[in-house]
């Protein structure tokens, strides 16, 4: 037993861990936390997570399909940012960078590659959700017109 207690008490003494950050760090809570990630994540987690933070005024979903698309359906309170328009990257830009994001596409392919531009302008703490709308949709989550 104390062979397998020694390497994480190991682990927060060298590293400097606090034991506030090493439980969040462990803890199956979805609720955002203080530390920096870029994480892809399935569509029932990004629900889950969408839940938990649906008053977190630091917790923005973007989706980065064309306007048309946005307009047939969307997840609550998203905001829209084509992928495809000139201006997609001095947009990003403009937004906040230490606040909590969530990015969604139609399958996933643009939302992995936007938190990927996030990462290199800089932002701290960003979700891609794999399969996009279109799995959200088969799962039949939640959708706005």
């Amino acid at each position: 037993m104390i062979k397998y207690l020694s390497i994480p008490l190991l682990l927060i003494s060298t590293f400097g861990f606090s034991a506030e950050l090493f439980q969040s760090a462990t803890s199956q809570n979805t609720r955002i936390d203080s530390t920096i990630f870029y994480k892809t994540i399935n569509v029932s987690k990004a629900h889950k997570i969408i839940e938990q933070n649906s008053t977190n005024s630091r917790f923005i979903i973007i989706d980065v399909r064309a306007e048309k698309d946005y307009n047939q359906g969307h997840i609550q309170n998203a905001i829209n940012i084509d992928f495809k328009s000139s201006d997609f990257k001095s947009r990003l830009d403009c937004l906040d960078k230490n606040k909590t994001y969530m990015v969604i596409c139609y399958a996933g392919v643009r939302s992995h590659n936007t938190m990927e531009l996030m990462e290199k302008l800089n932002f701290t703490k960003v979700y891609s959700i794999k399969g996009g709308m279109m799995k959200w949709r088969g799962k039949k989550l939640p959708v706005m017109n």
